[in-house]
């Protein structure tokens, strides 16, 4: 018998199944660091999930809420809102007269960075601080 990938996922046991289907990054400017979104499909749905790296927040700024997506099976569409969320926030942080800063961006401890690291290619100590994942120290213990 041969198995389709929404087949293979059908046990009661498996929960929320996604097929990751891209991941974009990109910088803020004159803030540091990468802001990474992906996108997800659920195995059984056409609606696309946004996974982000970061929030952005900065105090005393009440941003409009960003734009929300018409289509939210369409990656362009969903992404446009996903990016849209950082960007009206920045842009009103900087219309206020407000220098951009490191600390807008607060790092998502959902957010999964497993799946990009592969043993061998970073040293244990790096990985050690850029994760806690159980994935990271599964990976950090295993390099030992």
């Amino acid at each position: 018998m041969s198995w389709s990938r929404e087949e293979a996922l059908t046990d009661p046991a498996i929960r929320e199944p996604l097929i990751f289907l891209s991941e974009f990054r990109f910088s803020l400017r004159d803030i540091p660091g990468e802001i990474t979104i992906r996108l997800y499909r659920p195995i059984h749905s056409a609606e696309i999930v946004v996974r982000r790296s970061h929030d952005i927040t900065v105090s005393g700024v009440n941003a409009p809420p960003g734009t929300t997506a018409d289509d939210e099976g369409h990656e362009g569409e969903v992404l446009h809102a996903a990016v849209d969320q950082f960007l009206s926030i920045y842009n009103a942080a900087r219309a206020k007269g407000l220098k951009p800063d490191a600390s807008w961006l607060r790092p998502n401890p959902h957010f999964s960075w497993g799946f990009l690291l592969f043993p061998g290619q970073i040293s244990r100590a790096s990985l050690a601080q850029a994760d806690t994942t159980p994935l990271a120290t599964w990976l950090t213990n295993r390099q030992q």
